[in-house]
This record gives structure tokens, sequence and C-alpha cells, in this order.
């Protein structure tokens, strides 16, 4: 079957599920399946065979669910400057496996100072084991973003918006996070190749279901 004509069949798929799709010069067509599709990519590898090579989530399906890589840990916060405070406010207090949520940051200026800082939008939460810095799940979809300055003068705030995800990335086996309770953080620092000082928010609890 040419190329073309597998690439056609799989656009017909649900949009929700299918994250990118390209072609190789003489090669396999690309499918990007969003996370905990792998019965999907079943199908797929089934009815395609070599002709495809298929990725769900942060994962590489070549018949059984592949491994998750390792995402690692986020540095601790920069302290905060007096009176400054952030704080996380998720649409949803639960989410289901898989899926991506919405956020919002809350920046406070309760101080005698002000505050300045392009972050930019929307910021990245990442989801971390309780109590931890160890980032388990990620958001790794595109995202159209762009500048953001907030300036709060003395008792004033601001907010900024926020998306997150439920792509596995614990090193175990499965592309995305399994039931449980988990905590979200969000990293706030300004654009450009520095990104210093780097804020982290209060974490928050987020319920993954099934």
């Amino acid at each position: 079957m040419l190329a073309k004509e597998i690439f056609n069949r799989v656009m017909a798929v649900d949009h929700d599920q299918l994250q990118s799709i390209d072609t190789c010069p003489h090669g396999p067509v690309l499918i990007g399946l969003a996370p905990g599709d792998e019965q999907l990519a079943h199908q797929l590898l089934t009815q395609y065979g070599k002709n495809v090579t298929i990725t769900v989530g942060l994962t590489t399906y070549n018949g059984t669910p592949g491994r998750s890589p390792r995402c690692g840990f986020l540095r601790p916060s920069a302290p905060l400057p007096d009176g400054l405070r952030l704080s996380l406010h998720l649409k949803h207090d639960s989410v289901r496996s898989g899926a991506t949520f919405n956020a919002t940051v809350v920046v406070s200026e309760q101080g005698p100072g002000s505050f300045r800082m392009d972050p930019g939008q929307p910021l990245v939460a990442v989801v971390v084991r309780p109590d931890s810095l160890r980032v388990v799940g990620v958001y790794s979809g595109l995202i159209a973003g762009t500048g953001y300055l907030v300036q709060l003068a003395p008792g004033k705030s601001g907010t900024i918006p926020t998306i997150g995800g439920t792509e596995r990335c614990d090193g175990e086996i499965g592309s995305a996070l399994p039931p449980g309770t988990y905590q979200v953080v969000v990293r706030v620092a300004p654009e450009g190749p520095h990104q210093t000082p780097a804020y982290l928010t209060p974490p928050v609890a987020l319920r993954v279901t099934a």
C-alpha cells in the first residue's frame, strides 16, 4: 500500500486521538497518537505493519505498550521576593488518564514593591509525585504560545493561562499516567535564554481517573 493512501486513511482517525502524522521519503508513515491510545496503535500496526511507525504519547509502540522516558526532577524554586505570592488554580481537580487539563496561575504583589516579568503564555504545568519534585507526567502537545507581560503595582494581582497533561514520563511501561492522586506544579520564569529567576507554584492535588 502506498504511503499516500495510508496517510489519507489515517487522517480519518478521530483528531482527539491523532496528534501528528507525517511521511518519510521512501519510508514509513509516522503516526503520533494521544497517550493511552495503545488499542488504536495496535489496530493500525496490525493493518499497516512495517509501513507505519507509531508513537503513543512519549512511547514507541511496537506491538506492546512501550516504556516511558524519565523526566527527572524539577529544580527547587528560587526564593520569592518579599510580598510576591503565586498560586495555582486547576479548572477541575480530576482528569482522565491520558487527557490534558487547564489551569490558571495567579501572581499577587502584596508587598510595597512592584513586579514585572514576561513568562509567556500558556505556562505548562507538570505532574509530580506527591510531596516531591519528581516529574511523572507532562504535556507534550503543540502550543501556540505568545508573549505575556505581567506587570503588577503594589496590591495588584494578575493571571496566566496554563495547560498540563498526563503523558507518562516516570520510566515505567505505558504512555498515560495510571489512576491515582498526584500533585501539579508550574514553573514561572521569564522567556529568553537565561530564564531566571524561576519560581515554582505551591503544589496542588490532582486526581487521575481511568
